[in-house]
């Protein structure tokens, strides 16, 4: 009696189940981001909130703060450290085009820490706009710190300037120069010339030109140079041939080619001679030195860092040994005694550590989301399963938090892209803020996902609104035949891709799905073909007629794979969300799908939030979509 007394006493005072943490704690853009070392590991430097405000921060390793830059308002895309007193930041804004809704002009700032100031590249001469180029590589050569970018003067006299007519406005537009800046004096020096052919430069540590590409957009040509010598071309009709950076030797060129069917990463020299460095494995990212731009490793899987020195993966080996879960090696000094280590997974919604290898210690610098704790953080699983056509595939499954995995409702969460793209067993965001709320979350990795093979990547071909949509829909047969989900309580959330696979989920298929949400998603196939046309030109296009199968026999009509077409198909309410300054899909995707549901007397919302781009890369427009989705879904699919 005494016992069973004691029991129920426990049992009365346990304590009631945690409240989930608010839809803001995860639709924040996170906490800190971007964080790396300086050379030496004098500095770090980072991008996150301070008092709620977004900042650039140079620090100390104990943490001292060497300088802040506000950055509130600025879409920080790159960093990327020259020496221990200068770092650069790369980032974006959209502009509307007089050809295009809008296009994303990229800009870049040079932090002196020493002087305590930044400056925009190009920004102190009249010749050039200080947005709109890109960055090529940053040196110290003779112990002065150089930037290495291509732009394009003011007023079109490049080497390849040119008239050109567009509708009835013509205009100058010339061809980018790549031009070497000091960012001691800001002067600004004239490397080499481009052409209309010329789609890319790899500089040297020694501010050489190594080698640029020429892309033929007729002959559908990819070709490599060193000067005027070739070494190296291949037929790739849809630029499946890249040029990645430098080898592991000065004067030595990485180039990631498809063009085969297989992925390789060839090395090449400067007298013509090729080594493939990896084929067929799933190189996730090559590993490079800041300090001299040269090819130093590899990221295998996502899971694996193989570096060519011994002494180095030593380091790298120790440094990560004390981690567990997924992690992943974010930065490092020049002699990899200092390394910073991310890790996320059960328990850890995202966690950067620095490990001081001299030292034999690892601190903790900052959370990615430090308001979602540990015990709120639900379990991820990859999931494995076939395709109707027998096609191996796989997803990740995240369980919400404190609930039995059994016949729960679910949330299929498919990726963007599509070809190319993946989703891994990481922490994500949004699949984690809707299992906080009761859903199980299913990201599939369709056929043409990335990380897979080349093979798997161009299963994807032709396949748009066909077998991707029913790789899907195999993944939540598969779900419920383990048990995990309940088949009558599924919806759908995507965004880009993913996002026309929500439309098409309701519309080219049915009976699958509660309720739809489509963020960024195309509606219309054919005019969205046609937007990239006169952006591009049909030369530019060329993937898309791939993705969508145009021209190949069997293909189906565009019209009968465009939910807005199909609009009064709909069998289930849908959530359009856009944003204003979409530079990759247009917000008249959105508009015409909005309409068309409309006239067909169907249930749809339409969110526009103002000023956000295709990557949700705004704080507080990213919380406004968050939310709009979890109501809607919560609406008409409520997880109890």
């Amino acid at each position: 009696m005494l016992i069973a007394a004691v029991a129920t006493a426990v049992l009365l005072s346990a304590p009631a189940k945690a409240a989930p943490p608010p839809i803001e704690a995860y639709g924040k853009l996170p906490a800190i981001e971007n964080i790396g070392l300086s050379p030496s590991g004098k500095y770090m430097v980072s991008f996150g909130d301070v008092d709620g405000k977004r900042y650039i921060l140079v620090r100390t390793l104990d943490g001292a703060v060497r300088l802040s830059v506000p950055a509130d308002k600025v879409k920080v895309r790159d960093i990327t450290w020259v020496d221990d007193d200068h770092v650069l930041v790369t980032a974006s804004f959209a502009q509307t085009q007089m050809w295009s809704d809008k296009a994303e002009y990229y800009f870049t700032f040079n932090i002196n820490i020493a002087q305590g100031k930044a400056n925009l590249l190009f920004d102190n001469d009249i010749r050039f706009r200080p947005a709109g180029y890109g960055l090529v590589a940053a040196y110290v050569i003779d112990g002065k710190p150089y930037a290495f970018a291509w732009n394009t003067p003011r007023d079109g006299n490049g080497t390849g300037s040119r008239l050109q007519s567009q509708s009835s406005a013509t205009y100058t537009r010339g061809y980018p120069d790549l031009w070497r800046i000091d960012l001691t004096t800001n002067e600004i020096v004239r490397v080499v010339g481009g052409t209309e052919r010329i789609s890319a430069w790899v500089v040297g540590p020694d501010g050489q030109v190594a080698g640029y590409t020429n892309y033929d957009w007729l002959h559908s040509t990819w070709e490599l140079f060193h000067g005027e010598k070739l070494l190296l071309n291949r037929q790739s009709p849809t630029q499946k041939t890249t040029l990645v950076g430098l080898g592991r030797v000065p004067g030595s060129i990485l180039v990631f080619d498809q063009s085969t069917g297989v992925n390789q990463w060839i090395e090449v020299t400067a007298d013509g001679a090729t080594q493939i460095l990896w084929k067929g494995e799933n190189v996730t990212a090559p590993l490079v030195s800041e300090a001299t731009g040269l090819l130093i490793g590899a990221n295998i899987d996502d899971s694996r860092f193989e570096f060519f020195d011994p002494a180095k993966q030593a380091k790298i080996n120790a440094a990560i040994k004390p981690f567990h879960g997924n992690l992943w090696v974010h930065s490092a000094t020049d002699a990899v005694d200092k390394v910073v280590v991310h890790t996320d997974g059960l328990g850890d919604s995202g966690t950067y550590y620095l490990v001081d290898l001299n030292a034999h210690s690892a601190s903790i610098i900052d959370n990615d989301y430090p308001d979602v704790p540990g015990d709120q953080v639900g379990e991820e699983r990859r999931i494995s399963y076939k395709a109707a056509d027998g096609l191996s595939l796989d997803g990740v499954l995240t369980l919400p938090p404190g609930r039995p995995a059994k016949n729960l409702p679910l949330i299929m969460l498919p990726h963007g892209g599509p070809i190319g793209i993946y989703d891994d067993v990481r922490f994500d965001w949004m699949a984690q803020a809707f299992a906080s709320r009761g859903y199980a979350v299913f990201q599939p990795n369709y056929r043409g996902s990335g990380n897979r093979g080349a093979a798997f990547e161009a299963a994807g071909n032709g396949e748009y609104g066909r077998g991707m949509l029913t790789d899907m829909s195999d993944g939540l047969k598969s779900l419920v035949a383990q048990g995990l989900v309940d088949p009558k309580r599924a919806c759908v959330v995507g965004f880009s891709y993913g996002g026309y696979a929500a439309l098409a989920g309701v519309t080219v298929q049915q009976g699958l799905y509660r309720c739809a949400v489509s963020g960024s998603g195309l509606s219309d196939l054919t005019r969205m073909y046609h937007w990239e046309e006169e952006r591009h030109g049909y030369a530019g296009t060329a993937s898309l007629r791939e993705m969508f199968g145009m021209g190949v026999a069997g293909a189906p009509n565009l019209d009968s794979i465009s939910p807005a077409k199909l609009a009064s198909r709909a069998d289930a309410p849908i959530l359009l969300i856009h944003g204003t300054d979409d530079s990759v899909v247009p917000i008249a995707q959105s508009q015409e799908m909005d309409a068309a549901l409309r006239a067909a007397g169907k249930t749809v919302e339409f969110l526009v939030t103002k000023n956000e781009d295709h990557w949700l890369s705004r704080s507080d427009t990213r919380v406004e979509t968050l939310k709009a989705a979890i109501a809607f879904v919560e609406k008409y699919n409520p997880p109890d």
